[in-house]
């Protein structure tokens, strides 16, 4: 939700460069469970599965939409997003925290 409130309320995170910042700060930075909330560790047991960073993409391509003057970026750049959080390539949406990427 804070996520879509500064999207909503700085132009700038409306920006290619200013969504990355966002995404960086908000989810990457902050320790967002992605291996966890997006199903990616099978063998846990907790099943804390809840798509919550998919379901800000959503909303954020829901309001790009319905406003595309207004977005520096286009659905493609949502969509390598999502496509990235299940892809092995890279370790940002892989791990919780920067002590696991750095390991």
């Amino acid at each position: 939700l804070a996520s879509l409130v500064q999207l909503l309320g700085d132009p700038h995170s409306r920006t290619l460069p200013g969504f990355q910042s966002l995404v960086q700060r908000e989810w990457v930075a902050a320790g967002h469970p992605f291996p966890q909330r997006l199903g990616l560790l099978r063998r846990d047991s907790s099943r804390e599965e809840a798509p919550v960073f998919l379901l800000f993409l959503d909303c954020v391509w829901q309001l790009a939409r319905q406003f595309p003057e207004a977005f520096g970026f286009s659905e493609v750049y949502l969509l390598a997003l999502h496509d990235s959080s299940f892809t092995p390539y890279s370790c940002t949406f892989l791990c919780s925290c920067q002590r696991q990427r750095a390991r």
